[in-house]
């Protein structure tokens, strides 16, 4: 692979907005494909799953590769549907910019403002493709106005459109290299966001155009403005203008000496090569047989082999070096996220994407029970947000989802790749528990023999999504470090259930006393006492239950807008003062996910479609214990001392 010469894009978008199509047609104009891909006929490239090609929608992240002015561009075309949002943020790991496409027939949709936020967290260029300018009806300046007053950005359109809204539309560029004269929109656009641009244009100083391609450059990589170009991706109009723009801008050569930097950010399991991780080089090389050793797990591990991917195609390559997506064998323990080398990254990596759905999932024949779970464990490594969960007690499995389209994906997965009858339960809201108070946790484990473990934690309630955090008081004379290191290690799982059967959070635990026994202590005993500890302080205190609130927001005519009023104040919604624009009124504010579960299809369904909402999770708020919902614990609970005791020394089943 020639490490100098890469540059790795994703395109981004609502769904519908025609992100594959745009993906065919790049690789048909640059001759990686001889005929282009149909979505709607289930032959697109990029849409290899059979169920992709049943619901002509993307819902995995699909890895192709192509060469056009002897750059190598590695493209990943992303799912649109918001249920597979982490499959997208997975995906931004690897990449150098983005562009993010908005049908002109929509606009800038809630979906698309989720997204540019997790651009703009993660701080990735990217520039803006209007797609479907040849949609009757349109006004494309009334799309340009929408797009930079939805998302609050400054924009500039670098190419002209003629004859919009037809089929006769066409596309010229206001600028290029050899450009002598500067058209004046553009002009300002770019004066907009430089001020020294600005003073020489207003005073009437000549201004070159080295110069100023220069300032409009320098000013979209350090996004203070966002490029907007124009396509019809269905006939291919636009495609070669979009990735000259793509090279001159945010090309640049890989570094090629330095530290060995990679980053995790896929896992699959292949049929015949086993467990394939994913991976973007960002500096250094790597080649087969090599040792690489993996921060997050501070462990080292054999690449096997490394492939190239196409789609689900699979190349051999003997090394990869900076600027490489690649996929390799061997690395057994490797999980989503996990950083590879000693190099520098680019960027963090950090997410807070949240599935506030549960749902349990079963085999239709009991007797792929075990095959299920298997199946199921297999599907968590390659998606960490699924969070599978067996109560073997109960013979449950639970996973965490985003939407019913992921349940119906997951369902058609499960069939098509493992050949299980699965059904899923209705899901239900994810609630979570935090201490009312602040006190004390006492456990001890000293019999039967050979055993000896005493703790004493302190629980205070913390800061609203601040998680959990640990700290300890206690000397190494009084305890050993070993041991008070297994009590750290064990508070998340103790955690994992509370007195009303939800997740604990927001809290900080301080270990203030704690005993060993010179003879009976052993590691174990610590792992076993930490959980009784933390539940009887939690019984002690008592919690309050927390409730998942999403914003959202509210496209209707405005006729419609006493009705919807009327049903989000039913729902517990809290929301700002409408909008209007014509006889479009927008609503945006919060609601709680467990009033609002089925709201979305209601409201499509009885608006006629002139409704839509869009929601996003924003944060877990205290709720009243009747308005939300406990559930029993799962398994044996600690503070069921003598079966809990029992069940974990494995003396009962």
């Amino acid at each position: 692979m020639n490490n100098k010469s890469i540059l790795n894009i994703a395109i981004l978008a609502h769904v519908d907005a025609g992100k594959t199509t745009l993906t065919e047609q790049i690789l048909f104009q640059t001759g990686s494909l001889k005929n282009v891909g149909d979505v709607n006929k289930g032959t697109a490239t990029s849409d290899f799953l059979d169920v992709e090609k049943q619901r002509g929608i993307s819902v995995i992240a699909s890895h192709l590769s192509f060469v056009y002015k002897d750059i190598r561009f590695n493209i990943i075309d992303t799912p649109g549907h918001a249920d597979f949002i982490s499959e997208v943020e997975r995906s931004l790991i690897a990449v150098d910019v983005v562009v993010m496409l908005i049908s002109a027939a929509d606009g800038v949709q809630a979906q698309t403002k989720v997204l540019w936020q997790l651009l703009d967290k993660l701080s990735i260029p990217r520039l803006i493709v209007v797609n479907k300018i040849d949609r009757i009806g349109l006004v494309l300046d009334d799309v340009i106005d929408n797009i930079g007053k939805e998302l609050s950005i400054e924009t500039a359109c670098i190419q002209k459109v003629d004859n919009e809204a037809s089929d006769d539309v066409s596309i010229s560029p206001l600028m290029d290299d050899n450009s002598t004269k500067i058209d004046d929109s553009l002009m300002e656009s770019v004066a907009n966001v430089d001020d020294d641009l600005l003073e020489k244009y207003l005073v009437g100083e000549e201004i070159n155009s080295d110069y100023f391609l220069s300032i409009y450059r320098k000013s979209v990589n350090l996004k203070k403005l966002i490029p907007i170009m124009f396509s019809v991706a269905k006939t291919g109009l636009g495609v070669i203008d979009i990735l000259n723009e793509l090279l001159s801008l945010f090309y640049k050569p890989q570094v090629v000496d330095s530290d060995l930097s990679a980053v995790v950010f896929k896992i699959e399991h292949n049929a015949v090569l086993g467990k394939l991780s994913y991976l973007r080089v960002f500096g250094g090389s790597i080649h087969k047989k090599q040792l690489i050793y993996n921060n997050n797990k501070d462990i080292s591990e054999k690449v096997n082999l490394i492939k190239s991917v196409f789609s689900n195609k699979l190349i051999d390559v003997v090394s990869a070096a900076s600027g490489d997506i690649i996929a390799v064998t061997g690395f057994s323990e490797a999980m989503v996220g996990d950083v590879l080398g000693n190099g520098e990254l680019p960027r963090s990596f950090n997410f807070d994407n949240q599935a506030v759905l549960t749902v349990e999932v079963k085999a239709v024949d009991d007797n792929d029970y075990f095959a299920l779970s298997e199946a199921l464990t297999i599907l968590d490594v390659e998606d960490p947000q699924l969070q599978f969960r067996w109560y073997k007690d109960e013979r449950e499995f639970h996973l965490k989802i985003n939407g019913w389209i992921q349940i119906q994906i997951l369902e058609q997965i499960l069939l098509d790749r493992f050949a299980l009858h699965t059904s899923f339960e209705a899901p239900k809201v994810i609630y979570k528990e935090t201490p009312s108070k602040q006190g004390f946790g006492r456990g001890n484990y000293t019999m039967p023999k050979p055993c000896w473990a005493v703790i004493k934690l302190l629980i205070e309630p913390a800061e609203r999504g601040s998680g959990i955090e640990y700290s300890s008081l206690v000397g190494v004379n009084d305890a050993l470090l070993k041991y008070q290191k297994e009590v750290e290690r064990t508070i998340s799982k103790a955690l994992e259930q509370g007195i009303k059967g939800w997740e604990v959070t927001d809290l900080k635990i301080t270990l203030v006393e704690a005993t060993d026994h010179v003879i009976h202590s052993r590691a174990g005993d610590f792992v076993i006492v930490t959980p009784m500890a933390v539940m009887n302080g939690l019984q002690d205190l008592g919690t309050d239950l927390l409730e998942p609130i999403m914003s959202f927001e509210i496209n209707a005519t405005d006729d419609l807008l006493g009705q919807i009023s009327g049903d989000l104040h039913r729902m517990r919604a809290k929301f700002d003062q409408p909008t209007f624009e014509g006889s479009i009124v927008k609503i945006t504010g919060r609601i709680p996910a467990a009033t609002s579960l089925e709201y979305p299809v209601q409201l499509a369904s009885r608006s006629g479609g002139k409704a839509n909402i869009q929601m996003r999770f924003l944060c877990y708020e205290k709720v009243a214990e009747d308005l939300g919902q406990v559930r029993d614990y799962k398994g044996i609970s600690p503070l069921d001392r003598a079966k809990y005791i029992l069940k974990v020394r494995n003396a009962i089943r």
